[in-house]
C-alpha cells in the first residue's frame, strides 16, 4: 500500500480536542493552517494561498498534544496524508485533507518551548506515581523513619540485600535513562 508522508509547518487554528475511543483509547484532533510565501520581482515577499489540514493523533502523542498545544502556536507536524470526501448539508460534495500524525512539536523558529519527559503511562493518566500528591506522600513516608518500610533508607533507596534485584528495576525503560547495577551495597 502506498502512503503519502508529509511534514508541514504552520499554525494551530483550533484548540486541540482530546477524546476517548469506544475501546478507551485517547485521540486528539486539531486543525493547522500553512501559508507559503515567495519573493516577487521587486524583492518583496508575497503570501500564497493558505491551506488548512485536519490533524489526528492517537494514544500518548494525542494526550501530550492536548496538554501542550494551544490555538495560535506554530507547529511542525509529520505523518500520513489522506483526503476524505463527504456530502455537506447543502448537498455539495466536500473534501478535507487530514494528517494522521506520528510526530508533532512546536516550531522553535518562532519561539521557545519547554520539554517535560513523561512515560506513556503518565501521559495517558495511568501512572499514579506521577501524580504530585502521590509523589509527595511517598516522599513524606521516606522522610518519616517510623513510617518507612523495612529495607528503605531516608532517601527512599531500597536495600538490595532484602529485596531481589528484579524488584529494584523501576521507571519506564522506553523513556528513562538508567544504568543496571548488580547489587546495592549496605
Amino acid at each position: 500500500m502506498n502512503e503519502t508522508r508529509v511534514t508541514i509547518h504552520g499554525n494551530v487554528v483550533t484548540e486541540p480536542v482530546v477524546r476517548e475511543t469506544r475501546t478507551g483509547g485517547v485521540f486528539t484532533t486539531f486543525r493547522i493552517a500553512t501559508t507559503p510565501f515567495s519573493r516577487t520581482a521587486d524583492g518583496k515577499f508575497a503570501d500564497g494561498e493558505t491551506s488548512f489540514y485536519g490533524v489526528i493523533a492517537f494514544n500518548a502523542l494525542g494526550a501530550n498534544i492536548g496538554a501542550s498545544l494551544r490555538k495560535g502556536q506554530p507547529v511542525v507536524v509529520e505523518g500520513k496524508l489522506s483526503t476524505r470526501e463527504w456530502q455537506g448539508a447543502d448537498g455539495q460534495l466536500r473534501q478535507s485533507t487530514e494528517i494522521d500524525a506520528e510526530h508533532v512539536g512546536h516550531d522553535l523558529a518562532w519561539g521557545r518551548s519547554r520539554f517535560e519527559r513523561l512515560s506513556k503511562a503518565a501521559a495517558l493518566g495511568h501512572d499514579r506515581l506521577s501524580e504530585p500528591e502521590v509523589a509527595d506522600a511517598l516522599q513524606s513516608m521516606a522522610e518519616a523513619s517510623d513510617q518507612r518500610p523495612a529495607g528503605v533508607d531516608e532517601n527512599g533507596v531500597v536495600d538490595g540485600d532484602l529485596y531481589p534485584a528484579a524488584a529494584l528495576q523501576t521507571g519506564d525503560p522506553e523513556t528513562d535513562d538508567y544504568e543496571v547495577v548488580d547489587q546495592l551495597s549496605a
